[in-house]
């Protein structure tokens, strides 16, 4: 009796370890296939962005080449594009993104050879306004209250990417002249010169005495500036015209804002 207890024993133990190992085996077995859903997962997702990514600069460059190069949706490469997205349909996404790579590429040179920009590096600043955000710095000064008839109101630094290109300047403030038939000059500086060939500036002329503080906007573009870093400068001074220089405010307890952006002119 006693001998038979105990291979009974023996056949439970073994099946307890048995169901215990296969019950281990399951659950290592699902935590290994969740991980390798989740990477296979992740690594999807990360394509799927690359993809809408070249999507999104193809559709960017098949609208410019539209719009400045006269193509229409049924004729040269726009129209051999279109097509071709369709049959990617039937490709993997690995596919897809290698045909839309290289479709990428091809848009590239036909936009460029469309603006005759040849030796032009792809990524340089005739493709600033499709490829790269765009380079521009917004600056303020909160209660300005500037009472200096002449000299620098404000200085900022502005970090220029391309030597072709131009520099555009907006200022919104408040201005102020006392002084009968006086003027005063608000003017751009960049690298302690003034724009060439033009002048950014604004004048004010006041032929009576009164004080009358009053909000004023005045913007310019300025050509043929190096790349690097442009100090510039809203400075204040005497007029042109000859009138005797004024008594001059800027500020007035408002918010003075100065707009800067890198552009490309046509």
């Amino acid at each position: 009796m006693t001998l038979y207890f105990f291979l009974w024993l023996h056949h439970k133990v073994n099946c307890l370890i048995l169901y215990t190992k296969m019950k281990f085996t399951l659950i290592f077995g699902s935590l290994i296939g969740l991980a390798a859903f989740c990477f296979v997962s992740c690594d999807e997702a990360a394509k799927q962005l690359e993809l809408q990514l070249l999507t999104s600069n193809i559709e960017l460059l098949e609208a410019a080449l539209r719009k400045e190069c006269n193509h229409t949706e049924n004729n040269g490469l726009i129209g051999r594009r279109r097509r071709a997205l369709i049959r990617e349909k039937r490709l993997s996404i690995d596919g897809r993104i290698s045909v839309a790579s290289h479709q990428l590429i091809i848009l590239k040179k036909e936009y460029m050879n469309c603006k005759n920009y040849k030796g032009t590096v792809l990524t340089g600043s005739k493709l600033l306004g499709l490829f790269a955000p765009r380079n521009i710095k917004h600056y303020f000064w909160p209660a300005l209250n500037e009472g200096k008839d002449s000299g620098v109101i404000k200085q900022v630094v502005f970090k220029k990417l391309f030597s072709n290109t131009a520099v555009k300047v907006e200022v919104t403030t408040n201005m102020r002249v006392v002084g009968q038939r006086t003027c005063c000059h608000w003017f751009f500086t960049f690298d302690n010169q003034e724009c060439k060939p033009h002048t950014i500036e604004s004048v004010r002329y006041e032929s009576s005495t009164n004080d009358l503080h009053i909000s004023y906007s005045f913007h310019g573009v300025c050509p043929a500036l190096n790349r690097g870093n442009l100090v510039m400068a809203l400075n204040v001074g005497k007029c042109s015209s000859g009138n005797a220089l004024g008594d001059c405010y800027t500020g007035w307890y408002s918010t003075t804002h100065l707009t800067v952006e890198e552009i490309e002119l046509s």
